[in-house]
Order: structure tokens, then sequence, then C-alpha cells
């Protein structure tokens, strides 16, 4: 029987690569809001796959308020923004229903699947233990572009992603079968390393933000040794929260994050300073030249290092200094 996914966020840039690479695995049903919904259906969201002429983006898609349990699928894929406990809280209270759906989520940080977990556990009580929490992590860099008269979002294909249950049953062979039947380069993470997991994540989304803080490219900021320095300690400081925490990190698909961190925490500054521009043009070149630029989930990358500094008695203020001067550029 065909699996239903709603992806909540068809329009925007997570869910709509999504909804259009698993549209030949599954039945999608595209949860958007108003002004994005008319452009899907306007035929104004255009996807282009690795440079390709970009093509029309077609899904059968319904308003917010228009999901009930009528509509409920087998699958809840969130890829708004974090924070997620508003969109989880909306989502599964009109769902109420004695096999509530299933729920993947594809934020950056570390704390999406917990705070999730408690919205669950306020609307379903002990059942909410039945719920499976999926996290993925994207590996793939997305872009949006807006013109006067389409939204034109690119990326690299093969689509490479890692996923695994943080919490409930663990059983994955449903969605592991539809990842490979939209050909998707899926890596499975055990339960047990699915935190890991989001740490290693978190580690490649922290790289460029403090050149950001500067409003400065990767390469502009690599280039400049005090804010490369800047760019290491925030690293090195977030690689001794995670060991405080009991955490560790993995190599994921063409990410091999823990080697990246050892040679990061290990190596004296004035040798990694010798390579700077080429780890710089490295690091770019794998993002598609995609910047961070101005986040506005900051609290979810360097303020997570900080939130995980203080819970273990970890001095961050490298990354304090981050968050609080990307706020201030508002």
């Amino acid at each position: 029987m065909t699996k239903k996914i709603a992806v909540v966020g068809v329009g925007g840039r997570t869910g709509t690569l999504f909804a259009y690479e698993m549209r030949n695995s599954a039945q999608i049903l595209g949860v958007a809001r108003h002004a994005q919904m008319d452009n899907i259906k306007d035929g104004k969201v255009l996807v282009a796959r690795q440079g390709s002429k970009p093509t029309r983006f077609e899904c059968d898609v319904i308003e917010e308020d228009a999901f009930t349990k009528e509509t409920a699928p087998d699958f809840i894929l969130l890829t708004t923004k974090n924070p997620v406990a508003p969109s989880v809280r909306y989502y599964y209270q009109r769902v109420r229903q004695e096999n509530p759906p299933e729920l993947i989520l594809s934020q950056n940080g570390v704390f999406a699947a917990e705070e999730a977990k408690t919205e669950l556990e306020k609307i379903f009580g002990s059942n909410a233990q039945r719920i499976r929490i999926i996290r993925v992590a994207l590996f793939n860099p997305v872009s949006m572009e807006k013109t006067a008269d389409n939204t034109v979002i690119s990326y690299f294909v093969p689509i490479r992603l890692a996923f695994g249950v943080a919490f409930g049953p663990d059983e994955i062979q449903d969605l592991r079968e539809l990842f490979l039947e939209a050909e998707l380069e899926a890596e499975e993470i055990a339960s047990e390393n699915v935190k890991n997991m989001e740490f290693s994540k978190l580690f490649t989304n922290l790289l460029g933000v403090s050149s950001s803080s500067y409003g400065l490219t990767i390469e502009e900021g690599f280039a400049d040794k005090k804010v490369f320095e800047e760019e290491i300690e925030s690293l090195r400081e977030y690689a001794r929260t995670v060991k405080e925490s009991g955490g560790r990190f993995l190599n994921l698909h063409h990410y091999p994050t823990r080697l990246y961190a050892s040679l990061l925490s290990s190596l004296p500054l004035p040798l990694l300073s010798l390579f700077r521009k080429w780890i710089a043009k490295a690091i770019a070149k794998g993002r598609g030249r995609k910047e961070k630029g101005n986040i506005d989930e900051i609290d979810y990358y360097n303020g997570a290092v900080v939130r995980i500094g203080e819970r273990f008695n970890v001095d961050t203020p490298v990354n304090r200094k981050i968050c609080q001067t990307i706020k201030a550029r508002g």
C-alpha cells in the first residue's frame, strides 16, 4: 500500500525538495501557507536540479487550516524552521486519533526531537511513546532565488541524507524503503547514535557563521586571520561541549566530521592558518557556493553551543559573541 506523506512547508526550500524527490515513492500531500499554495497552483514555484533547466513544481497541496483527521497521512514531514514545538502542537492537535502519524523532522540543530517529544506528550500523554520521531540530516545545500514572476529552488543530486529514530519504536523499514525507491542516498543511523548524528550535522552548519557575523563570505572570512581564528575557536568550543555532554562526532556520507573535528581540535592554529584559504574553498565548493547569510535560526546554531555549554559547565565565549553579533545585525 502506498504510504502518504504530508510535507509541511512546501513552497519553501527543504519542503519542496523532499516533495519533489519523493513524489514517485509515496503519495505526497503538500501543506502550505496561503501565498505559497497560490504560487504552487499558479506554476510559480520551479525546481532546478543540479543546474538543469527549472521545471514546474506540482503537488497536491492544501492550506494549513485544511489539515484535519480526514487528511491525516502516515508521516508528517515537518520542514518548517525552528522552533518545532508550535508546528507539532498545531498539526497533531488536528489529528487526534488512535494511530497518529509518524513525525519526521528535518530541522538543523540538536533540540528538535526533544521539543517535539514534549509537545506530543502534552497532547497524547503516555500514548506519545508509540509515535516515532525520526530525525533527518540533509547534506545538500538548497538555494531559493525569487524573481518578479517565480521562485526557483535549486540543489544538486543525488540527495544525501542520514536518518534515524530519535524516540519511539525503533523500526524504520518502511521509511528506509521509501528513501530507497526515491533513489535517495540515505544512511540509516542506529537510534543510540541519532543524537551524535545531530551533533555531527551541527558541526558542518557552524562553519562560516563567524564570517557571516562580519558580513563576509566564508572565503572572505577565512582570508582574514582574525576571523579564521574565531571560526576555529567556535568549533573547538563546540567540540568541548559535545565531549562533556557524553556525545561524539560521526563520519557521515561525504562529511568525515569526526576526522575534521579531531584535526581542528588538535592542530596548532598557526599551522591551520597556513591552509585557511584552501579550507574555505573546499567548504564553499561543497556547499555549492551557498553562504550562511544573516541566520534567523542562530539560537539553534551557535546558540545551541551556548546552551549545551551552560548545561555542562563549558565556557563558550566565542559562540556567545557570534550569537550577539548576528542578533544585533537583525
